[in-house]
């Protein structure tokens, strides 16, 4: 079945399925005499096809190497949003997160919103045809059991938090989620690797603080590869190794500038494994293959079915890429970025096998709006600010750091896979360019894109998320008063005024000029590239909280490339008005004067 796009104007008249009736054929095929397989998924957080089976010569994938020889390695397999909460939302259903509500990231928590007539959980679906569904948390080989939905269900998502839950002889559907290649990232003592050795895409700069990113970037991966071999392991070790489908995949892109929550392929292109046990193989499967198929990750949904002998709802905008119901191939994966955290934003893509479109609806906007997460999280990112601000970045690198954006973006992704070159000025790629924006621009149609809607008050969490000249917090609000930077404190555990920064390691101090009457300043936290929560960081200060304007020194001293400040004030409300603030060397030169005149 190939499901096509919906019309707008009859989209909800699509979207009405009989769940009785669905869950009447799930049970008849499990009536029938075929066997049906297990299906299990591993997640992996934050994670791009940064492995040894997809030519990474540095990194040490040996289990995910080997779970790709079993199966097919996919290498054009998109999500269709690069951040956590709308991938996962539209993986869970099957349908663009556009199609659905669901595009703006941890929206809905509060709102009662539930999904449009006739969309469900596909997990509903197999519950209903005999399956049990688990997400897998706290097991032996661990997991956490992240949903992250924009909507609200009136059925629970999973079963159980484990595949041995189920009923003797009951096929199982399994997802185990990963958070490892999440930031923060962490060394792997049993593997060290050499930040000389690392090859970085050439947007990024080549400088100490990058190499060590993307080293603990990749040797967080391999801690990631041993504890996916744990799961292969139980597979084999309770003899369901020949019964289970298993597909392995990243919810989005790596954690880095132009990777999550950008639609170039940083933040899309995610790896796709799949072992399917010989019983199960469809005609043509060769293990140990590649195949270069254009595969957006809501496919998973459509083909986890299709295994399971569930048929789709008819408005399922999800396919089947592999198996004896496999549905035509794509011509093209599209993809949104929508809302993320308390940075708005639209940004729309279609890609082909040789090009991709980008299109954004906020051309006046720089890619690097004030984002607390990325701010606080991304050495990288503030390395490249800083690079940006002394002219210390080359053309392919200081791009992404522009004051605005083109509304059109067009990539040659087989010329340029690093998407450094835009095209869309070019007379020469006038057709593609054509052709491309004409096919998005249906797509928005036909599929009745609630992007087109703004979204109105931003969630509540967001409303404490504030940025001034760079310093940031998330529990309160900053604001420029009479040249001096104003926080308020709403109340929050933990308010800390943050401030990234790059410098190198060794003694340093902070010296600032303050007022409060009410909650003073304590402690001061910072972070460094391979520690950048800061975990033991702390140095303890009296500051008085008698309104009057007073003067601090603190001393610290990192162990590596310093990547961020902050000021705590531990929990509690009032105001504080910060004059001005230097980072200096313990000698006293001066690294950075930070005032708001």
């Amino acid at each position: 079945m190939n499901s096509q796009p919906i019309a707008a104007a009859t989209r909800r008249d699509f979207l009405k399925t009989s769940a009785a009736a669905l869950g009447a054929a799930g049970f008849a095929a499990c009536a029938g005499a075929a066997p049906r397989p297990n299906v299990l998924w591993i997640i992996a957080e934050d994670y791009s096809p940064d492995m040894g089976c997809y030519g990474d010569k540095v990194v040490h994938t040996p289990r995910l190497d080997a779970l790709a020889a079993e199966g097919v390695r996919y290498d054009a397999c998109c999500v269709t949003a690069p951040i956590c909460s709308i991938a996962r939302s539209a993986l869970m259903t099957g349908m663009y997160q556009t199609s659905i509500g669901a595009q703006n990231h941890r929206s809905h928590r509060n709102d009662g919103y539930k999904l449009p007539d006739g969309v469900r959980p596909f997990t509903a679906l197999l519950r209903e045809a005999g399956y049990h569904t688990s997400n897998l948390k706290d097991t032996p080989v661990g997991g956490r059991g992240k949903t992250d939905f924009n909507f609200n269900l009136d059925e629970p998502p999973f079963d159980g938090t484990d595949w041995t839950q189920r009923a003797e002889g009951q096929p199982f559907y399994a997802q185990i989620n990963f958070q490892e290649t999440h930031r923060a990232f962490h060394h792997d003592p049993e593997r060290p690797i050499d930040p000389a050795q690392v090859v970085l895409p050439p947007y990024y700069p080549d400088h100490p603080v990058a190499r060590q990113e993307w080293e603990m970037y990749l040797e967080t991966a391999q801690i990631l590869d041993r504890k996916v071999g744990a799961v292969l392991d139980r597979l084999e070790e309770q003899g369901l190794a020949e019964d289970t489908l298993v597909f392995f995949i990243g919810d989005h892109g790596r954690p880095m500038p132009r990777g999550k929550q950008f639609l170039y392929e940083g933040g899309v292109l995610i790896p796709l494994l799949v072992r399917v046990p010989k019983k199960f193989q469809p005609e043509g499967w060769q293990p140990g293959s590649s195949s270069d198929r254009l595969v957006s990750h809501i496919d998973l949904t459509a083909t986890t079915l299709a295994y399971a002998g569930v048929p789709r709802p008819k408005s399922m905008e999800a396919r089947v890429f592999f198996g004896p119901e496999e549905d035509p191939k794509r011509e093209m994966l599209f993809m949104a970025r929508d809302r993320a955290d308390e940075t708005v934003d639209r940004i729309r893509a279609v890609r082909t096998h040789q090009y991709k479109y980008i299109r954004n609806y906020h051309p006046e906007l720089p890619y690097t709006q004030p984002n607390n997460y990325k701010d606080t999280s991304y050495p990288m990112l503030q390395l490249m600010r800083q690079l940006h601000d002394e002219g210390k970045l080359n053309p392919d690198q200081d791009r992404f750091m522009a004051s605005t954006r083109p509304e059109e973006e067009l990539y040659d992704l087989q010329a340029d896979p690093f998407e450094l070159h835009n095209l869309a000025d070019s007379a020469d790629h006038a057709q593609p360019l054509a052709e491309l924006r004409g096919a998005l621009q249906q797509w928005i149609k036909e599929t009745g894109d609630y992007g087109e809607t703004p979204e109105g008050p931003l969630p509540a969490e967001y409303d404490v998320r504030s940025n001034l000249d760079g310093w940031t917090t998330t529990s309160g609000v900053i604001a420029p008063k009479d040249g001096k930077l104003e926080v308020e404190w709403r109340g929050k555990k933990g308010n800390a005024l943050q401030r990234p920064w790059i410098a190198e390691a060794g003694p340093l101090r902070v010296r600032f000029r303050g007022r409060t009457d009410k909650l003073a300043p304590q402690a001061l936290t910072w972070g460094v590239v391979d520690n950048v929560n800061g975990d033991g960081n702390r140095v303890e200060f009296e500051f008085p909280a008698d309104g009057a304007w007073h003067e601090a020194t603190v001393a610290f001293e990192p162990n590596n490339w310093l990547t961020i400040f902050s000021l705590d004030f531990g929990p509690g409300e009032g105001v504080f008005d910060l004059e001005w603030a230097r980072l200096e060397k313990a000698d006293g030169k001066l690294v950075k004067e930070f005032r708001f005149s």
